[in-house]
């Protein structure tokens, strides 16, 4: 997408940022301040994801804070955000849910799913398609990256996703989490395992021709 941030506001937003991680509880609440004034500009948010995604030279606590700091702004003002600014969003957090940092693969883990819950599950269906995609990917960062996302929306959405709307996909998915059981890689092994469980605890119908197969 060809939003592009202006540098002053830029450079302000992660000025902001650097001093949000001061221990010093004056300047918290002037950054309190500052941030609570920016939340009332849609585009802020584009600012937030661009220093996530884009800002790679910026040391990874700055950029997942900005993630965090958006995720919040989400959930608390999601349906005054302007539909570009939510697609900007969406599009920019799936650029970097292979960085190579577990730091910033979770928390566009928790930024995506927080979409999801908020309002995106039924606006994003092919979100689904391209993480299945991306487990097979020879790049273990961006395999985990999407496993840490399927994680977190099957974990907060398994109820709403057990629908006929989703059931091509994860009738794709279960099996693919199966052969994951066995990967060599514990995080992947566990990811896999806490996916299914999430379906088998929430007594989902889409999980009931495959529980012989699980119990195996």
């Amino acid at each position: 997408m060809d939003w592009q941030p202006e540098q002053q506001g830029l450079d302000q937003i992660l000025q902001l940022l650097r001093q949000s991680q001061s221990p010093d509880a004056q300047t918290q609440n002037h950054v309190q301040q500052r941030l609570e004034e920016l939340n009332n500009f849609p585009n802020f948010s584009n600012y937030l994801v661009f220093v996530l995604s884009k800002m790679i030279n910026e040391d990874e606590p700055t950029r997942s804070l900005s993630g965090l700091i958006l995720k919040n702004n989400i959930k608390a003002r999601y349906r005054q955000l302007p539909r570009e600014v939510i697609n900007y969003v969406k599009f920019e957090a799936l650029t970097c849910m292979g960085d190579p940092s577990s730091l910033i693969r979770a928390t566009v883990g928790i930024l995506i799913s927080t979409l999801m819950q908020e309002g995106e599950l039924q606006q994003w269906p092919e979100l689904l398609d391209i993480l299945l995609n991306k487990l097979d990917s020879e790049n273990y960062y961006e395999c985990e990256g999407a496993f840490s996302i399927l994680h977190k929306i099957i974990e907060d959405n398994a109820e709403a996703l057990d629908n006929e709307n989703f059931c091509r996909q994860l009738n794709l998915l279960i099996p693919k989490f199966f052969q994951f059981f066995t990967n060599p890689n514990s995080k992947i092994r566990s990811y896999a395992l806490s996916c299914v469980n999430n379906f088998i605890l929430n007594r989902t119908q889409i999980m009931m021709p495959y529980v012989d197969v699980f119990i195996e």
